[in-house]
């Protein structure tokens, strides 16, 4: 997850066992794992990579999580969010407003709001009462993406590290309308503004990671 690994890089099992002094057999567990996972790719006379991703799997990837996101956000607000759980939703909202509106934007600000994030979209998904849905959303959430230091495997949330402050007032907009209609009780609506949000940043991904792939072609 840390991109020690870089996409394309082999997995062999009996090296991995023996870096970590462990057998083979929970290695072996571990990668099959990851392969259904969709972190790892299987190769003939090769084993298993690292996946590979382009900027149109970021693209696709992102279109499926919107409409599994989209769907989460429509139970919520059908189903409703009541007492506590409500408050705690609403107090979410208002500390990433806080943050993204106050005068200091730094390193601490931005990772705060990212845990915020977070916790948002997965309040969300806990609200919309299916556990099988969660756990399709969480497997969209993690796949290779652009940092500034390079292409390298990460959670998708973390993706936006590499925002601009504007971007991340956009997104605060979704996440406000978002909330706005999942606690009115307004199913179409947070679906439709949440597919949105989703897949606005499918879009930055993929901007992104074709200007990286030109720069990495660029190179003698």
């Amino acid at each position: 997850m840390d991109g020690a690994y870089e996409p394309g890089a082999r997995l062999n099992e009996v090296a991995l066992a023996e870096r970590m002094s462990v057998s083979r057999t929970p290695v072996r567990a571990a990668l099959s794992l990851l392969f259904a996972e969709g972190l790892l790719d299987y190769e003939p006379n090769c084993g298993y990579v690292v996946r590979r991703i382009s900027p149109d799997d970021a693209l696709h990837i992102y279109t499926v999580r919107a409409n599994l996101e989209g769907l989460a956000a429509r139970l919520a607000a059908e189903i409703g969010i009541t007492g506590e759980p409500r408050e705690r939703f609403q107090s979410i909202l208002a500390e990433m407003e806080s943050l993204i509106s106050g005068k200091a934007w730094g390193e601490v600000q931005q990772r705060r709001w990212g845990e915020l994030n977070i916790t948002f979209h997965g309040a969300i998904c806990l609200a919309a009462g299916n556990d099988y849905l969660t756990s399709s959303i969480q497997r969209t959430r993690t796949l290779p993406v652009l940092t500034e230091r390079g292409l390298k495997t990460f959670s998708a949330e973390r993706a936006v590290v590499w925002w601009d402050r504007a971007a991340y007032r956009r997104s605060q907009d979704d996440h406000l309308d978002i909330g706005e209609a999942i606690l009115a009780g307004q199913g179409t609506r947070a679906e439709a503004v949440m597919r949105e949000h989703i897949e606005r940043a499918g879009r930055l991904i993929r901007q992104k990671l074709a200007i990286r792939a030109e720069a990495r072609r660029a190179l003698p």
